[in-house]
């Protein structure tokens, strides 16, 4: 079993929950659903990487009512979570996802600061573990994307991203191997500014977009990096991601994704497509594989022990490629695994997850707030 890889530990030591819960209802007087709450989780983990890591993240929720009937939005979600490390890194991360009443408008977006040492094990889909290296980086950036309901769910509109990575420092792979990306000179390895702006298409029917049991996410983007915005980059961006969801018996799900990334010209190396992490294909760890492209689909099906336990099995397929002859039957990356959930809202279905995926180098554990999709 591999263990070099990150290993996220003793996550989840303390959760409370603030709610502002409805009145009881009698037969003369209907009162209104109040659903918003905070929740305070303290964070220790420990990784190769980082050392022993300590930290907060806070989850806020809410829903908004209709100002013409009694019906709500889904809920809308804010998540900051600040952290340090042993190894003298930082990771300061605040994103949400807010749905405007009526769900007019879908409101999503990021705001990061961070000071992190990561791997890099060279581009393709055959990359060695023996070429790992490592190189560290500062990055601050946000994103913000403000979606208009078109009708039926769907909603549609423009996303800016900008981000700047600095202080970029690349290392030896060993005393006689230099490093690939300072040798290579991949486009990135100095650092630089990445800013783009593009259009999302985005078709929603979740019943709920915590930890949906029905209906489907399909999202198409594209965007443009370049000089245009001040960037140091100039490339396209192309994006589907599709999820289904479905009930097989109560609060027993049946999970599906399947995920396409194009990118062209001069993409820099940590923005080009990856597997492994805790979304896509966790039998491997971050960025283990990375090209221009990847396609990849994933099945996953979750379901209750006990109280605010429950349980969940894995598995999916794909690959990392640069031109479609890249793709090979006998070189697709695979994935099996299991994780336990543990609900820190049990009514809203906020989840915290410990996943074990095993891929063919081995298993990698990781503990996330939030479904993988």
């Amino acid at each position: 079993m591999n263990y070099r890889h990150p290993l996220l530990l003793s996550l989840l030591l303390l959760t409370i929950v603030f709610k502002v819960g409805a009145q009881t209802p009698d037969s003369t007087i209907v009162t209104k659903e109040k659903t918003k709450g905070l929740i305070p989780v303290p964070v220790l983990y420990y990784t190769p990487d980082t050392k022993l890591g300590f930290g907060v993240a806070l989850i806020g929720f809410f829903k908004l009512q209709s100002k013409t009937d009694s019906t709500y939005t889904r809920l809308s979600t804010a998540r900051l979570i600040a952290d340090y490390t042993l190894n003298k890194q930082m990771d300061q991360w605040l994103e949400w996802n807010v749905f405007t009443r009526e769900e007019k408008y879908l409101l999503r977006g990021e705001v990061r600061h961070r000071v992190y040492t990561d791997r890099f094990y060279g581009t393709g889909n055959n990359s060695s573990q023996d070429n790992e290296e490592r190189y560290e980086y500062d990055l601050v950036g946000t994103k913000l994307a403000a979606l208009k309901q078109v009708g039926n769910g769907i909603f549609v509109g423009p996303d800016v991203q900008l981000t700047k990575y600095y202080n970029s420092e690349t290392n030896p792979i060993s005393e006689d191997q230099p490093s690939q990306l300072e040798t290579q000179q991949i486009s990135g390895y100095k650092g630089g500014i990445n800013n783009g702006v593009g259009l999302v298409l985005l078709f929603d029917s979740r019943d709920n977009v915590s930890f949906a049991s029905s209906g489907m996410l399909l999202e198409l983007s594209g965007y443009r990096f370049g000089s245009m915005l001040g960037g140091d980059f100039n490339y396209s961006n192309y994006n589907l991601n599709f999820s289904k969801f479905f009930m097989l018996k109560p609060n027993h799900v049946l999970a599906s994704n399947t995920v396409l990334t194009i990118n062209t010209d001069e993409v820099p190396f940590m923005r080009m497509a990856t597997i492994g992490g805790d979304r896509l294909l966790r039998g491997y760890a971050r960025s283990r594989f990375l090209a221009r492209n990847v396609v990849a689909t994933q099945l996953e099906y979750r379901f209750p022990v006990k109280g605010r336990f429950g349980l969940v099995a894995f598995t999916g397929v794909g690959d990392v490629f640069d031109k479609t002859e890249d793709l090979a039957f006998d070189r697709l990356k695979y994935t099996i695994g299991s994780g336990l959930r543990f609900a820190l809202n049990p009514k809203e279905k906020i989840n915290v997850r410990l996943d074990a995926g095993y891929g063919h180098e081995g298993i990698n554990f990781f503990v996330v707030l939030g479904e993988s999709f």
